[in-house]
């Protein structure tokens, strides 16, 4: 059974890639050591166990979670062509990997280490057990997976792959790539209370977006702590069954953005590329990768993605008086002029989030109270708020917000 083992995990073509995972390099070097002495295949298997451990999963579900989150060649066209779209040759490897990947989740681990003539008590500190609630993969609950190749087609259709599969909160790093955001923020829509025309807006470009239809870049402009971020992050919540994923991009990293469009086009996710607080000085050029990605580059815009930016100044780039003055070391200073104010043009839908008076902070600091279940005197909640407002920051949701968090709930 050894040889027999390492000779069929061998054999992976399009999930080859799993060979490099931890827990399976880990059970491969055992297969390996086994004919190089106890020592050897012992330190390999408890590698091999440590490695499980530390991936949370149990051992058959370790195997579904590879699958379900492998990023290959036939992953990627099985999600953006569907089954008919993939060639005979792409289906037969494909029901030859599920026929290996089917027997390493069927594997008598026990059996393994009886022939390895290790002690059979080292199984048991094997996790095997799927946790509570754990959904497998659908098309693979039963029968032979490799009479299952069309379901789980259907399945990267459905759920797309690699990083995707088990993430819609990302951010973009030009060094490494698209990283997972861990722990997104759990804001709703529901939460954000006040400016509900701006919401309405962004909402409807979101769902043509969703829908296939042609939508807008969007600026949100206007005074800080106004929620025009939130708005933005609360859309993954509200819209991430609907194949939406939200990937953050620095400032710094926004010269990479060509890169990026060109990965995001090879999934069928819809994507919205949020940039927060955008704005740039005058001497700074990085502002012009970004207008290319947009509109102007000679490549045609990626469908399934938009450009979600927020700013707290409606010309993004940093514009002087010097730069409208004809008395300048440059000629033509007024192109320079047009090049700057060009940028906030290439936004479709520029939306607009204007402080709020003193009713409407008064108004999101009830809301906010509601949603939070505090029991206080109204006309004692409003007066300590507009004591906090003049003190602090200004009336907007973000004072308000902080003003909440600053009483004692005890």
């Amino acid at each position: 059974m050894l040889e027999e083992t390492q000779i069929a995990l061998d054999g992976l073509v399009l999930y080859r890639g799993l060979l490099q995972d931890p827990a399976v390099a880990a059970l491969s070097s055992f297969l390996d050591a086994t004919g190089a002495g106890g020592t050897l295949a012992r330190s390999a298997w408890h590698e091999f166990v440590y490695a499980l451990y530390r991936s949370g999963h149990s051992y058959q579900q370790h195997w579904l979670e590879l699958i379900r989150c492998d990023d290959n060649p036939f992953t990627g066209q099985a999600e953006l062509l569907g089954f008919a779209g993939l060639s005979p040759a792409m289906i037969r490897a494909a029901e030859n990997d599920l026929n290996i990947l089917d027997s390493m989740y069927q594997l008598d681990l026990a059996g393994l280490l009886t022939e390895s003539g290790l002690d059979t008590v080292l199984a048991q500190t094997v996790p095997y057990e799927l946790p509570p609630g754990y959904q497998k993969i659908p098309p693979l609950l039963s029968g032979h997976w490799v009479d299952q190749v069309r379901d789980l087609v259907r399945y990267y259709g459905e759920h797309s792959r690699g990083i995707l599969a088990s993430h819609r909160a990302l951010r973009w790093d030009s060094t490494r790539g698209l990283q997972p955001v861990a722990n997104p923020d759990p804001l709703r829509l529901e939460d954000l209370i006040g400016y509900q025309t701006q919401k309405e807006q962004v909402m409807s470009n979101t769902e043509k977006f969703l829908r296939g239809e042609p939508a807008n870049n969007i600026l949100l402009y206007g005074n800080r702590g106004t929620g025009k971020s939130s708005l933005i992050k609360a859309l993954l919540n509200r819209y991430r069954n609907e194949k939406l994923a939200l990937v953050e991009v620095s400032r710094a990293d926004l010269a990479g953005l060509p890169a990026l469009t060109a990965l995001l086009r090879q999934y069928s996710v819809y994507f919205i590329i949020f940039v927060d607080d955008l704005s740039f000085e005058d001497y700074e050029t990085d502002y012009k990768g970004l207008k290319a990605v947009m509109e102007g580059s000679l490549e045609e815009r990626a469908p399934n993605a938009l450009i979600y930016a927020t700013s707290n100044r409606r010309n993004l780039i940093r514009e002087s008086f010097a730069d409208r003055s004809y008395i300048d070391e440059e000629i033509h200073a007024r192109d320079t002029m047009e090049e700057k104010l060009s940028l906030a043009d290439r936004f479709g839908l520029t939306i607009t989030f204007p402080a709020p008076n003193q009713q409407q902070y008064l108004e999101i600091v009830e809301g906010l109270a509601r949603s939070r279940h505090l029991q206080m005197d109204p006309e004692l909640l409003r007066r300590q708020a507009l004591e906090w407002e003049r003190a602090h920051h200004g009336p907007s949701g973000r004072t308000a917000r902080q003003f909440l968090d600053s009483l004692d709930y005890s």
